[in-house]
């Protein structure tokens, strides 16, 4: 039994000697190194988050058209002994009309002569009060769909268009 006390002691020397249990010989009195990468980190040549220009640095972003500025102006409602071209409709009931404007008295496409304007109504029997009404025209003034201000206009037909 001596010599199994014997053999375990010198065991337990060169297990110590060895640096504890089941090192290699290589790692004895070997100290720890820093990391050092294989590769030199990411650096990149601008900053991606930095714009090269401002986007606000070019002045008022609504100059060409503010969706909130103020409507231009209405147009003047036509006064008496205004003269209108084009064709209106022969009838009593409203209908859709374009292409009908104010021209001079004396041109050779005056149609109309307004003799009476009626603001704020598109009812055409409003003209049926003035005797001289041949012709009645209701205008619109519309802004995004909406009506602003509408007239209806008393006219005489001229040449041609009289009744």
């Amino acid at each position: 039994m001596l010599g199994v006390v014997a053999l375990v002691v010198i065991l337990l020397v060169v297990i110590a000697h060895s640096g504890g249990g089941g090192g290699s010989s290589d790692d004895a009195g070997a100290s720890p190194s820093p990391y050092v990468p294989s590769s030199a980190p990411y650096t990149p040549s601008s900053d991606p988050y930095t714009p090269s220009t401002d986007p606000y640095a070019s002045g008022d972003p609504y100059a060409s058209g503010d969706p909130y500025s103020s409507p231009s102006p209405e147009p003047s409602p036509y006064t008496s002994g205004t003269c209108l071209d084009g064709t209106l409709p022969d009838s009593t009931t409203a209908q859709s009309v374009s292409g009908v404007e104010e021209v001079s008295c004396s041109a050779s496409d005056a149609h109309y002569e307004v003799i009476e304007t009626v603001p704020l109504t598109t009812d055409l029997s409003r003209c049926n009060s003035n005797p001289r009404t041949q012709y009645a025209f209701s205008y619109r003034y519309t802004l995004g769909g909406a009506t602003i201000n509408s007239y209806v206009y008393c006219l005489v037909g001229l040449g041609s268009y009289a009744r």
